[in-house]
């Protein structure tokens, strides 16, 4: 049987009594002790040794009817943050969350991408001025996550397949000689699923589809993102819905990407907020080609189903757009095209979190300081 050592006994009291803290936002010390069953001196060791690292904070006086108030103890949601960046063809979306994971700044800048140095200083000055306007040191930065279109090296150095950005081999290099603080790649469709798990933690088993510009899925099990042998377990946008159908950019006909993305929804001219306001008020033409949307996406997400019976998350850029009879009409059109009809809807729309990409590209710092602390 491994010893367990009086060090390792402090530690994990440290540990559990910020981890109370940050559960419960507001508490007294008598309530952390009584909670964890820790002696009162005990407690206060190392509430004291939370404060003089600035990872807690005494924050005004417990609510109580009788006698004297207990001091809160909260802890410093800005000690640590995480930067999240979000990499488009034509932009980048940066945000800083907090230890909660609140965006607690954001800024966006109009660029092209390139594989130039130019490019990547440009970004690399956008996060600093990013901090500098949210009055966060380097060293309160537990890391940077830049969330790109295009599948990712297991240890986020490296692009494996980048097509929409021509962008494939890429490496993390040109940005981590810049920045002071761990920097790593991560595909956006995780992002977008990250998000979702740290919103709704309650998830356990789920397929997520990101109805996005371009379409994007992730894959949920026990609570985690999965990414497979190769990292492209989630990669559903390349699943051939239509053979020999519509041409994808990935070279090959009929992908779901072609028949489920924002692009294959939308007109060249159009954007989503027009066509939704046109549907709602029933023009024939938006109507049509919302049912002919719904009636491919159910179909990608019977076959999805059939594969994992789970609960099916949609989010990215149309899910806010959705609504109840959407998600009836969906769920109607996939029982009739699947060959084990079910009572229960086990579509859902997702949180519908503004600029998820960037801030799930943040959230994996956030939970390794959480896990290690």
């Amino acid at each position: 049987m491994e010893k367990i050592s009086m060090n390792d006994i402090r530690k994990k009291n440290y540990s559990d009594i910020y981890r109370l803290i940050y559960q419960e936002r507001r508490i007294s010390k008598s309530k952390i002790a009584s909670s964890l069953e820790m002696s009162l001196p005990t407690v206060t060791q190392h509430l004291s040794a939370l404060e003089t690292e600035g990872l807690i904070e005494k924050q005004g006086q417990m609510a109580s009817g009788i006698g004297r108030k207990a001091a809160a103890y909260s802890i410093r949601p800005e000690a640590r943050v995480s930067v999240g960046v979000e990499v488009l063809p034509d932009q980048i979306t940066a945000v800083v969350l907090n230890l909660y994971g609140e965006v607690i700044g954001k800024k966006e800048v109009s660029l092209s991408f390139s594989k130039k140095d130019e490019y990547f200083e440009t970004l690399y000055d956008t996060v600093c001025e990013l901090l500098q306007e949210s009055k966060i040191s380097n060293d309160a930065v537990l890391g940077t996550g830049i969330g790109m279109q295009g599948l990712v090296s297991e240890d986020g150095q490296r692009m494996l397949y980048g097509k929409i950005l021509d962008c494939t081999g890429l490496t993390i290099r040109p940005l981590s000689e810049r920045f002071p603080y761990p920097v790593r790649l991560i595909h956006d469709a995780e992002c977008a699923a990250e998000i979702e798990l740290w919103r709704n933690p309650e998830l356990t088993d789920v397929i997520y589809l990101s109805l996005g510009v371009h379409l994007d899925g992730a894959i949920i099990m026990h609570g985690k993102i999965q990414r497979g042998r190769t990292g492209r377990t989630g990669t559903v946008e390349h699943m051939t819905l239509v053979e020999g159908g519509r041409p994808c950019y990935c070279g090959k006909l009929g992908c779901m990407e072609c028949y489920c993305s924002v692009n294959a929804l939308l007109e060249e001219g159009e954007n989503l907020t027009d066509f939704f306001l046109e549907l709602r008020q029933g023009a024939s033409r938006q109507v049509r080609r919302w049912m002919d949307y719904l009636n491919y996406l159910a179909t990608a997400l019977n076959n999805l189903h059939m594969v994992l019976d789970c609960t099916i998350v949609l989010g990215g850029h149309i899910a806010p757009y959705l609504i109840k009879q959407d998600i009836d009409v969906l769920f109607s059109e996939l029982q009739d095209c699947t060959a084990f009809p079910e009572e229960e809807n086990f579509i859902c729309i997702g949180t519908q979190e503004n600029n998820a990409v960037a801030a799930g590209a943040a959230i994996p710092f956030i939970r390794t300081f959480l896990e290690a602390i």
